[in-house]
């Protein structure tokens, strides 16, 4: 390792003639692959990181609801619909229910382990593709920095070991680019391959995309918004016109339409419409279905908010932007500059626009930033950049930032984790209700949202349109009330307060016997 004095003149390397281009067989420079050390770290990393916290908290916010449709779905053997209280629900597709399925079949039900499995092995596939694909184009530091710097962020550290939706669709969207890269590798050669030697890497970004799909209905933005601008940044944008890549995209869009051609025939295209409909306008459109005015404020800070919950990277990924930077590559590393600026800055200006501005919703560009910071790593580590700290070396300051996030995982896990849930106790709540309801009745709600206390009951729980749909037997029935519901009672028969308590948002719900 070599290091620039203060006053030592910086010479970037010689750029090759305009005219130069490589050819796909010197893409592989000697020594790309990952030695097995390498492997090793960044297992061991990734097992920490996702692995470890997994059981610790009870399930929080939405994690319950993907917990509860995925435990619906195992018990039904309907892996295709997924179904809330006996309803179809279609705001999200079934990508993360069938991969809480997948986890939970070996324990024959879903648990706060098995629902988070996903998204560990999510981020774990996530740094793997990361270290390869980084490591095949700039070299094996270059692969090793690129997989430690990924999962250093505030939002890995929440959604890596989350039942949630965030993590898989990232990984999803993450291989989906990445191995759209490995297909438009260096196209303008002579020597380059062969459309029938890029074809595989077509399918599988595309089959990736349809994952994505299945996950969450944004996937294609992520895509297309990545690569249309890359293509037509480098000229290219004729390569999506020609048939490894239209071939591929119908494989895809197959998978989707299959799967909704199913969905539609066992419900209703009404339904399933309206559904996605309102899911995706009433997050892209401002008026619609609410009276909120645009947030102008919060579109303007939204690139700001991103690069924020990004920190520390987001600002080496600034440090890219510079004209000089670019100066300092040869072509390769250049061609991957551009890649993964188009990753980033695109996609963090199409998500200020809508009217709906959670980070989160950004998740899938942020590992075009790490990749960023990454390559600004590189160039401090191989002396591209001149180094201003003599104290530390770039190897020792990432070493160092490393073993803080590692504390910082370690006190999310044994801390923050478990505190997050005290006050809610879903757990303790659940089994009081099932302690309250006899084992041979159903459960009946109505407009309440709390899976959490609903996925720890554990027993069969009906939604239904209002108390006149109550069933009329000799038995009493039992059913859930929240505020307005109570205060608003007008069925003609009699109800009894049973139990008192509060929901996991601190709102009063009453459990009631209706005879």
């Amino acid at each position: 390792m070599r290091f620039l004095s203060a006053n030592q003149e910086h010479r970037p390397p010689a750029l090759p003639a305009a005219d130069e281009r490589w050819p796909a067989t010197r893409l592989r420079t000697p020594g790309w692959r990952l030695p097995v050390l390498s492997w090793a770290i960044l297992a061991t990393l990734s097992g920490f990181l996702f692995w470890y916290g997994l059981n610790s908290g009870e399930l929080l916010r939405t994690e319950s609801l993907r917990a509860i449709i995925a435990q619906g779905m195992l018990d039904s053997g309907d892996w295709l619909v997924p179904r809330l209280y006996g309803e179809p629900l279609f705001t999200k597709p079934p990508g993360m229910y069938l991969a809480i399925v997948l986890c939970s079949l070996p324990f024959g039900q879903v648990t706060e382990w098995s629902a988070r499995l996903p998204s560990a092995l999510a981020a774990s596939a996530c740094v793997s593709l990361f270290a390869w694909y980084f490591g095949r184009r700039l070299g094996r530091s270059a692969g090793l920095a690129a997989g430690l710097i990924l999962p250093m962020s505030l939002m890995w550290l929440d959604k890596a070991t989350a039942a949630e939706i965030d993590m898989l669709q990232t990984a999803w969207i993450t291989a989906a680019i990445l191995f759209f890269f490995r297909a438009v590798e260096s196209p303008c050669h002579p020597l380059a391959p062969s459309p029938c030697r890029t074809f595989p890497w077509w399918l599988a970004a595309l089959l990736c995309m349809a994952g994505g799909v299945l996950t969450k209905w944004t996937a294609p933005q992520f895509f297309y918004g990545t690569a249309i601008p890359y293509l037509w940044w480098t000229g290219r944008l004729r390569l999506l016109f020609r048939w490894p890549h239209l071939v591929s995209a119908a494989l895809a869009a197959g998978i989707c339409v299959a799967w909704i051609a199913v969905v539609v025939s066992r419900e209703s295209w009404d339904l399933f419409y309206r559904t996605v409909v309102w899911e995706g306008l009433s997050r892209l459109l401002p008026g619609y279905n609410t009276y909120r005015p645009y947030p102008w404020l919060e579109s303007f800070c939204h690139p700001f908010k991103l690069l924020v919950t990004t920190l520390p990277w987001s600002g080496l990924a600034l440090l890219a932007l510079r004209p000089s930077f670019f100066r300092l590559w040869d072509r390769r590393g250049q061609d991957l500059l551009i890649a993964l600026h188009c990753w980033v800055w695109p996609q963090m200006l199409f998500w200020s626009f809508p009217t709906e501005h959670t980070p989160r919703h950004s998740f899938p560009l942020f590992p075009g930033l790490a990749g960023l910071a990454a390559m600004v790593w590189l160039a401090w580590h191989d002396g591209r950049l001149p180094w201003r700290m003599p104290r530390w070396n770039p190897t020792k300051l990432l070493a160092g930032g490393l073993a803080l996030w590692l504390t910082l995982k370690v006190v999310h896990v044994e801390l923050v984790m478990p505190r997050r849930t005290l006050e809610r106790q879903p757990r303790n709540k659940a089994a009081v209700l099932a302690a309250l309801v006899p084992v041979s009745q159903v459960l009946y709600l109505f407009f309440l949202k709390d899976e959490g206390i609903m996925f720890y009951y554990g027993r069969p729980v009906v939604r239904l349109a209002s108390p006149a749909e109550l069933p009329t037997t000799n038995e009493p029935a039992y059913c859930i009330l929240n505020h307005d519901e109570w205060q608003s009672w007008d069925d003609a028969r009699c109800r009894e307060l049973v139990l008192r308590m509060t929901d996991q948002q601190g709102d009063p719900i009453y459990l009631v016997r209706v005879f």
